[in-house]
This record gives structure tokens, C-alpha cells and sequence, in this order.
């Protein structure tokens, strides 16, 4: 059975991620196309230069979301995507 530390341990990284999520939204909230275009390809930069980068993850995460995308903005991500090889 579990133990109520466990479920108290998941609470905490459950606000953690919040928090990282807020963190960041608060972080590029006023930055405009062009500004958050550059943060991406330095943040993919970044990620391929230490061999984090996962392709593959990010496009399985675009067609997870597919259903709840318009087609045009489904292609936008994809055509991004794309620019990200």
C-alpha cells in the first residue's frame, strides 16, 4: 500500500513543474515572434551541442496535440519543427 509521504512527494514535484511553467511563461510572455524565434534556435543550439536535443520527442509531442490544433497552425509547428533539424 502507499504511504501518504509518497503522495505528498508528488504533490510537491506536480508544483514544481507549475512553478517551472509559470516561471517561464512569465519569462517570454512579452518577447515578440522574432525574439522567441531566436530564444528557440539558441535554446536548440544549446541542446545540440550538449546532446540533449530530441527530434523525434518533439515531433511525437506535435502529433499527440494534432487533434487540438487548426491544420494551418499544425503546419506552422511543423514547418518550425522542420527548421529544427
Amino acid at each position: 500500500m502507499a504511504r501518504l509521504s509518497q503522495f505528498h512527494s508528488e504533490d510537491k514535484k506536480t508544483n514544481n513543474a507549475e512553478e517551472d511553467l509559470m516561471s517561464k511563461f512569465d519569462e517570454y510572455k512579452n518577447l515578440d515572434k522574432a525574439e522567441l524565434n531566436q530564444k528557440l534556435f539558441e535554446e536548440v543550439s544549446r541542446q545540440k551541442r550538449d546532446g540533449s536535443f530530441d527530434y523525434q520527442a518533439l515531433e511525437n509531442m506535435l502529433e499527440a496535440i494534432r487533434g487540438n490544433l487548426s491544420e494551418s497552425d499544425y503546419q506552422n509547428v511543423k514547418r518550425m519543427l522542420e527548421l529544427l533539424k
